[in-house]
């Protein structure tokens, strides 16, 4: 059968000439276009097929031929050849389907490669009455799920494209797609309709702030208010008031930019970040943290640039590369350098979780030992930086090592998880007990004394950055012993 349908393809592109199709993936969303002879083809064969199944239905013509011209690549895909479906409705019709491969996006913007079951009609109307009867009768748990698109409630053929955008596909470009091809082969002229004067591509705005509680809490009902189609209160939004920056990931380009947390607004919009003219890993800063319900990972509100000003966008998680963090339960104290143009945060900076300034140093005692009850290594490109979460008064607070005068130890230990092996480096090296609170060594052994030898197996339960000289140490443990031992990076590989 698959050869049959290649046959067939390559015969009827003999007859009417190259078939130019180009299909990009951009700010405009997936765009098929084709030479004039091609598209008026494909116009004036299924012209009257597709008349009579949008009247039957009462739907806007231009767009059901826009749909069929769109999904079928003008009559020349796969699927049209093989099975006259040119809508790429899933299913079966009259038992008879076939299985074809399809790209779709998932509920974070994302392409994805799937196979699916495609209906397969008898003939090419038997496709546009289907496509009709489906709008029309919408899905068995909501009968009014394509009621956009109808003609007594759309008053315009955009209004009834832009309403079929996140349900008949999931390309969140689809009605722009559809009104695109409509305007250029001047479908809404063939079907005797008035051109259409809304659009898919409203302005986005933004708003200075949004709804947040001076803590690291939030309602459920916070709604986005960057726009005023935001009504739908299923986001969860954390303000940040610190510059935070963060690099985009190297999978960045995956991932749409958003006016608004994907979604959540009637006056959604999304972009390429090639269209925002970002070819390469740039830093932006973010100022606020979305949390979906339904999604697994944060959602973030970010610009280009650090101008409070500057134009706001919104993007999922995996397109941003936050720093690593590990963190441990510490004891001890510390004293504060007042001098410090710093505040305390909520959370270390450089998180996920995005920190919020809190109190100045300016405004604690210099000379008081403030409790510490836990440490955290921040490890980025510049290397490892060291905060404690210090008490004041019943808040808590994170404090950059920088801003410390006295420090609870001379290490920065964290809980660290890791299998390594003992390197050619450590026969020359040493193994110690433990650190004293001036951040020297305590007692040493060599290989030989703890039974190691150049390649066994170690596992690593603690990280440790002694702030004197930034060295970088592991704490491990062996088969057979239950002594544990600090080494030296260049003890592990």
């Amino acid at each position: 059968m698959l050869k049959e349908s290649i046959k067939r393809a390559i015969f009827l592109i003999a007859i009417c000439g190259a078939v130019l199709l180009t299909c990009f993936l951009g700010g405009n969303g997936t765009y098929v276009t084709a030479q004039a002879s091609s598209a008026n083809s494909f116009i004036t064969t299924y012209q009257a097929d597709v008349k009579k199944a949008s009247a039957k239905y009462n739907l806007y013509g231009s767009v059901m031929m826009a749909q069929a011209a769109l999904e079928s690549g003008w009559g020349q895909s796969q699927l049209t050849l093989e099975a006259n479906n040119f809508f790429g409705i899933k299913g079966a019709y009259n038992g008879q389907s076939v299985s074809m491969p399809t790209v779709e996006y998932n509920s974070n913007g994302q392409m994805v490669n799937t196979t699916a079951s495609f209906k397969k009609y008898p003939t090419a109307y038997a496709s546009f009455a289907d496509n009709g009867a489906t709008l029309r009768n919408g899905t068995s748990w909501d009968p009014q799920y394509y009621s956009g698109a109808w003609k007594e409630n759309a008053a315009t053929y955009s209004d009834a494209a832009n309403a079929l955008t996140g349900k008949y596909a999931t390309d969140p470009n689809y009605g722009s797609s559809l009104i695109k091809l409509i305007q250029q082969y001047g479908l809404d002229k063939t079907f005797g309709e008035t051109a259409g004067t809304s659009s898919s591509s409203d302005a986005s705005s933004t708003a200075d702030s949004a709804v947040s509680s001076g803590t690291d809490t939030a309602s459920s009902t916070v709604v986005d208010t960057q726009g005023a189609g935001s009504t739908t209160p299923r986001v969860t939004y954390y303000k940040s008031n610190a510059i935070q920056s963060v690099p985009l990931s190297k999978k960045y380009a995956k991932y749409y930019v958003y006016n608004h947390v994907k979604g959540t607004s009637t006056n959604e919009k999304h972009y390429s970040w090639r269209s925002l003219g970002i070819k390469n890993r740039v830093t932006v800063y973010l100022d606020m943290r979305g949390v979906k319900k339904g999604t697994p990972k944060n959602w973030y509100r970010f610009r280009f640039y650090t101008n409070s000003k500057a134009k706001r966008f919104w993007v999922y998680a995996p397109a941003l590369q936050f720093p690593t963090i590990y963190s441990g339960k510490t004891s001890g104290s510390l004293t504060i350098n007042k001098l410090a143009e710093d505040t305390l945060y909520n959370h270390v900076l450089g998180s996920p979780l995005l920190a919020k300034k809190s109190t100045k140093l300016s405004s604690l005692e210099s000379k008081k030992k403030y409790s510490v009850d836990r440490t955290a290594l921040v490890k980025s490109t510049g290397g490892l930086k060291a905060w404690y979460r210090i008490k004041v008064g019943k808040k808590t607070g994170w404090i950059n090592a920088n801003d410390v005068i006295t420090a609870p130890s001379k290490v920065a230990k964290v809980d660290f998880q890791a299998d390594k092996v003992v390197s050619s480096s450590a026969k020359a090296d040493y193994l110690y007990t433990d650190f004293n609170a001036t951040g020297q060594f305590m007692k040493h052994y060599k290989l030989a004394q703890v039974n190691l030898t150049v390649g066994t197996k170690v596992k690593v339960d603690k990280l440790g950055y002694r702030l004197s000289d930034k060295s970088i140490w592991y704490r491990i443990a062996h088969t057979g012993s239950d002594t544990k031992y600090w080494v030296s990076s260049k003890f592990l590989s």
